[in-house]
């Protein structure tokens, strides 16, 4: 009986191995969605005290500066959800409708780091967030501590904690990201008061 011919085996392109990959890999994140924070609405500006205004990056919480949201599901306890998604980094998301929020309340401009001009600003903040979290269709709470400091001299000339809670603002992951957005502000407004001395507050100095 004659011996069947041998074939060589044919390997598949490389692009092709690489096209599969990537269809694996797209559907695995076909049911992925991403949140952006809703804009800040206007609020009445006040004038300022200080020419300019340099905010630092917001410090977040590890699981709140995860792209993947964090919600509350029970007593101290968090999920990162990783098919609901932070549209852009957090820590940036927070800085700039932080940063934003003062600039509508205040008649000055701030800028987050690094400062983009040759002259200091007038003051600049730091923000530590120890808690910001919430639930879908629940409220939110954002709690921590600013500090404002002189450029010129690195004193700190006021420094105070905030602990603030937003009811619900809506249904699912939308109302979550609206809650987040309106605590942002509502400490936008804690900081506008304290700066132009409408606000009691803590200063040292």
């Amino acid at each position: 009986m004659a011996a069947r011919p041998r074939f060589p085996r044919v390997r598949p392109p490389l692009a092709a191995h690489f096209a599969v990959v990537a269809l694996l890999a797209l559907g695995g994140c076909a049911n992925e969605t991403a949140y952006l924070l809703p804009p800040a609405p206007t609020a009445q500006r006040l004038p300022s005290p200080v020419r300019g205004i340099g905010l630092a990056d917001v410090n977040l919480p590890a699981y709140a500066s995860d792209v993947e949201i964090a919600a509350l599901v029970g007593p101290e306890t968090v999920k990162l959800h990783k098919s609901s998604l932070w549209a852009d980094d957090p820590t940036r998301a927070v800085t700039r409708h932080l940063a934003a929020a003062l600039e509508a309340r205040l008649a000055t401009h701030v800028v987050t780091d690094p400062w983009p001009g040759y002259e200091s600003p007038g003051l600049r903040i730091e923000v530590a967030v120890d808690r910001m979290i919430g639930a879908p269709s629940g409220g939110v709470e954002f709690a921590g501590q600013y500090v404002m400091i002189d450029p010129e001299s690195g004193r700190i000339t006021a420094s105070d904690r905030f602990s603030i809670t937003i009811p619900p603002q809506g249904d699912g992951f939308p109302g979550l990201m609206a809650g987040e957005a309106r605590a942002i502000e509502a400490l936008a407004d804690r900081i506008a008061a304290r700066i132009t001395g409408r606000s009691p507050g803590r200063r040292l100095s």
